[in-house]
């Protein structure tokens, strides 16, 4: 597994780099692509490769002590390099690279928190949760903070889908995943209205007979579990999660085939994730299981 992590000098790159790095299951296999993709005025472009193939041509200084950086804080053992590239947009610059070097993900940092105190995604993840063709994986704060009490580890996998087409395909890609990194994974499902989520309430019943169906056959390992709560908000706070555990959500169904979409729920969702996330695209023709 190939994994592009869009870096940057300071503590969200750090970030990034942590959980890229706990998404590695096989160091002998796996690698990292560390990308400093930056504004079309910064006056470089370089690439500077990793382990023992030394430092080919570094045109500044400053990309040079960026590179170093970066690579110091890859743990021992696993392949990484870093590419500097001039773009017109960040975004656009980070897809392009994903395709050249085959990365089957895009990693970031996340800092940002909104003056009303949740966590909100900068403008380079917001780009890329409604165009990406690869999953995006992203950080925050309280998700990193539980990463290291799991010793840097993801624990499990919890995949968020609702009743819409495309759920099949986050189970899915949930399943592989869960099955590469050698981890459980909870399948969950959001019931919001205080009406709904009465335990004798229709649609509380056809929600868990639904999400049954969705799981069956998926194996002892795979755990469905509907969450209910008075707001979107409320319900997510209501969640059991491990430290190190990852969200994943799949794209709305707006998205076109091999491209994510972030939709407004799951937008809401992201707010307020204790743990690391990650967003999957369509794939293309299907809805999926």
């Amino acid at each position: 597994m190939k994994l592009l992590i869009g870096y940057t000098a300071d503590e969200r790159g750090a970030e990034a780099i942590e959980l890229a790095c706990a998404l590695i299951s096989d160091r002998a296999v796996d690698s990292l692509e560390l990308a400093m993709v930056l504004p079309e005025d910064t006056p470089f472009q370089a690439t500077y490769p990793g382990g023992d193939h030394g430092y080919h041509t570094v045109l500044s200084a400053q990309a040079d002590r960026w590179a170093e950086q970066a690579l110091a804080l890859v743990p021992e053992g696993i392949s990484a390099r870093v590419t500097a590239r001039t773009v017109s947009s960040v975004a656009h610059g980070l897809i392009e690279l994903a395709a050249e070097t085959g990365a089957e993900a895009i990693v970031l940092g996340g800092r940002s928190r909104h003056k009303a105190g949740f966590f909100a995604p900068g403008a380079v993840a917001t780009s890329l949760l409604h165009a990406s063709p690869v999953p995006v994986l992203m950080s925050n704060p309280r998700g990193v903070a539980a990463l290291r009490q799991a010793k840097g580890r993801i624990s499990r996998i919890t995949a968020f889908v609702g009743d819409l087409p495309g759920a099949g395909e986050v189970i899915d890609q949930a399943v592989r995943s869960a099955e590469r990194l050698g981890m459980g994974l909870r399948v969950a499902t959001l019931v919001t209205s205080q009406e709904q989520a009465g335990e004798d309430s229709p649609v509380l019943r056809a929600t868990r007979q639904q999400l049954d169906e969705l799981t069956s056959g998926l194996g002892e390992h795979v755990e469905p579990e509907v969450v209910t709560g008075a707001s979107i908000d409320e319900a997510i706070a209501s969640i059991g999660w491990l430290d190190g555990e990852l969200a994943v959500f799949g794209s709305s169904r707006l998205a076109p085939p091999r491209r994510l979409f972030l939709g407004s729920k799951a937008q809401r969702m992201l707010r307020h994730l204790p743990v690391p996330m990650a967003v999957v695209p369509h794939r293309s023709g299907g809805s999926g299981r």
